[in-house]
């Protein structure tokens, strides 16, 4: 599959069939992880597949637990698909064949003004899983509901206190009635600009 293919038809899956997914597929979607950029090529992630039935369980309830508080909150916003489809995910979380959790180092060093940086050494790892994923026919989707729960899951998982957990991606075959497609976004010019704030794009 093209890279841009890969790209224009990466859609947010969080409904999976029980297609298990092979150990050697799990391995090259490590490899495509850890092939990505970072910074200082320090390497300061670790990833946790996660196959076990009763951890996937655990890690469901409090996902779905932490869905349940914030779309109380958020209003109408909730109602929308994406939101809704998220307590779903935490539902069937136990049968999704492969959770992945991104983790990067907790240190002073990746702090800057003030701004937590840390991302730009995971997130580009998580990216590189999850088209890999879509170029295999497989869905994802990066979600952070369960770091409400972050010291219940590191201590589940025996993650340590260096190390904090950045995302819980799902990994599996699309359910039958889910299919990947060209995503929906606005208009480019609404979003990028050249030189200037506000000026549109040549």
């Amino acid at each position: 599959m093209e890279i841009s293919e890969a790209i224009s038809t990466q859609r947010a899956i969080r409904h999976f069939s029980d297609r298990p997914v092979s150990d050697e597929t799990v391995r090259t979607l490590m490899e495509a992880a850890t092939s990505a950029p970072n910074a200082g090529n320090r390497q300061q992630w670790r990833f946790l597949v996660v196959r076990d039935k009763e951890t996937k369980r655990r890690l469901g309830d409090w996902y779905l637990q932490a869905w349940t508080e914030t779309v109380s909150r958020i209003g109408d916003e909730a109602y929308t698909q994406p939101y809704r489809s998220g307590g779903v995910l935490g539902e069937q979380m136990e049968n999704i064949p492969v959770i992945v959790l991104a983790c990067i180092a907790t240190g002073s060093s990746h702090i800057t003004g003030g701004l937590d940086t840390r991302g730009a050494s995971i997130y580009p790892a998580v990216q590189n899983l999850m088209l890999t994923a879509r170029s295999l026919g497989l869905g994802t989707v990066i979600t952070t509901m369960h770091t409400q729960f972050e010291t219940e899951v590191k201590q589940l998982l025996g993650i340590p206190d260096q190390f904090d957990t950045a995302a819980l991606i799902p990994v599996g075959y699309p359910a039958p009635d889910v299919s990947f497609g060209d995503v929906s976004r606005g208009p480019l010019d609404d979003v990028v600009y050249q030189d200037r704030w506000g000026n549109p794009l040549d």
